[in-house]
């Protein structure tokens, strides 16, 4: 976690977050919490991104030898990690893991792993970003992100 100075002076707190799957692409984060993130490249060593049984976007499975590409936000705010905590439903828990950065620098972040128990939901076929924007980007846009956003947008003061 990191901390800047809000606009009171007082402390903000930010964390940092690696998404390997559907909200490592710009449009998805932005239509969950509502704004756009900037996130750098960066992988989970260890790790293969899976397809989750039956859906179009994947889970973690343990890989020693492979890493997981993704992308790392590093100025995630509490508030909206409640959001996609809410977003990511029952079947991710998130947890501290290292990643490394493009510049081989290693740092924790928050990764969203398959709940314990629900791992045999996650299958052996790899899942490829560039496949599911060419195939299941739209769908998934409409059934999951913009179709459901009042399960997990902001609550409203």
């Amino acid at each position: 976690m990191a901390t800047t100075a809000g606009p009171n002076g007082h402390p903000k707190f930010y964390h940092r977050l690696f998404c390997y799957g559907t909200l490592q692409i710009p449009a998805v984060l932005e239509a969950v919490i509502g704004h756009r993130l900037r996130g750098i490249r960066a992988v989970l060593p260890g790790y293969a991104a899976c397809q989750i049984r039956r859906a179009e976007y994947p889970g973690l499975l343990r890989a020693p030898g492979k890493k997981a590409s993704g992308r790392l936000y590093t100025n995630v705010t509490p508030m909206e990690l409640k959001v996609l905590d809410r977003f990511e439903g029952r079947l991710y828990r998130r947890q501290h893991r290292i990643v490394i950065k493009d510049n081989g620098r290693r740092i924790q972040a928050w990764v969203y792993m398959v709940t314990p128990g629900r791992q045999k939901q996650v299958t052996t076929r790899p899942w490829h970003l560039d496949r599911f924007m060419r195939t299941e980007y739209h769908r998934f846009m409409r059934r999951f992100v913009l179709d459901r956003r009042v399960l997990y947008a902001r609550e409203t003061v």
